[in-house]
């Protein structure tokens, strides 16, 4: 199978599709690290670890649930959102990996989280059209929020979570693109913000900003952009027409960059101070990979290729600082920096 018909599988699990599994990776000594990066492989359904002390790298030290889609690290532990099994797993990486999973219910497709303390996540589930809120103590859901059609993308800024909704209908065509927020100690929405078409991702910048990455209509009739949301006021502050089909995005607090990942053509980056597009569809980052991507505090870059099974780290000049062959078809990152 192409690596391109293989993504168009998985997108259509994201927007309801099928994608298959390998044989589960066999277990492995884990070293314990304060720098690391965890990759989650889509196509492998595993977790490769790229010690970034030593730029040793060892792949498939976790198997994963079906339809893996996002990865991330907080408090000690990794979290792994799993749409097709409609689970969380959670993984201690200093004690080799052992697992533990919440189950989220049938028919939620849960696409991403975000932790608001250590003992609560909230997670967006586009099929359902829901934010759960999750108890990580009890590892039990103690609510189920109605968000809108299609909640893929979940932020947390100003004690609120900012979940956003595509919108996507079953024609494949969009419906208005919005955000519901909701109070995050207790999970009452508090209002729905219109943002722009197909909005699949959202983070807080450091001056407490949540940019809202708006991939658009995969360019049929709108292209990508930023709604820049005030949380003082949950408005709309800016609009950035960045263009492409940007899906994911990464702020760098060292020099005023934010980045947006576009499958297979690299990244697209505007300054989140000023707003002003410094690489746009005509100038593109490296100009392949953009499955994931994640900053570290020096504002060196990292980006998933999945096309060639790698992850590239790249100054912010765009200097090769290394590459990591990671498992089948990278994607979603995480860092781990302590």
């Amino acid at each position: 199978m192409s690596k391109m018909i293989h993504w168009l599988l998985m997108l259509s699990i994201v927007l309801f599709g099928v994608v298959a599994c390998e044989d589960d990776p066999e277990e492995q000594d884990t070293p314990e690290t304060a720098l690391a990066l965890y990759v989650m492989n889509s196509g492998a359904t595993s977790l490769s670890l790229v010690d970034l002390e030593t730029d040793a790298v060892l792949n498939d030290v976790a198997t994963l649930g079906q339809w893996p889609n996002q990865v991330t690290y907080h408090g000690g532990k990794v979290y792994v959102v799993n749409s097709g099994t409609n689970n969380i797993m959670i993984f201690d990486p200093d004690n080799n990996f052992a697992a533990e999973a919440i189950v989220l219910g049938d028919g939620n497709n849960p696409m991403n989280l975000v932790i608001y303390d250590d003992n609560t996540a909230y997670v967006a589930c586009s099929m359902s059209g829901k934010v759960l809120k999750v108890n990580l103590t009890t590892k039990t859901v103690d609510m189920e929020i109605t968000a809108g059609t299609g909640t893929t993308g979940i932020a947390l800024a100003d004690g609120k979570i900012y979940a956003t909704n595509t919108g996507f209908n079953s024609d494949y065509t969009y419906s208005p693109g919005t955000v519901t927020v909701i109070n995050g100690a207790t999970g009452a929405v508090v209002t729905t913000i219109d943002v722009g078409l197909n909005p699949q991702a959202a983070a807080m910048d450091p001056d407490g900003l949540v940019h809202v990455v708006c991939t658009g209509d995969w360019g049929a009739t709108a292209a990508g952009a930023i709604s820049v949301i005030n949380p003082a006021t949950d408005a709309v502050v800016q609009t950035i027409d960045i263009g492409g089909t940007p899906g994911s995005i990464a702020i760098s607090e060292s020099d005023g960059m934010a980045y947006l990942g576009v499958w297979g053509s690299g990244l697209l980056s505007y300054n989140w101070e000023t707003y002003a597009v410094v690489n746009g569809i005509d100038d593109y980052i490296w100009g392949s990979g953009g499955s994931g991507l994640t900053v570290d505090t020096e504002g060196n870059i990292f980006i998933s290729i999945w096309s060639t099974d790698e992850v590239v780290k790249i100054a912010p000049d765009e200097t090769l600082l290394a590459t990591y062959a990671v498992s089948d078809s990278p994607s979603s990152l995480a860092l781990r920096i302590e």
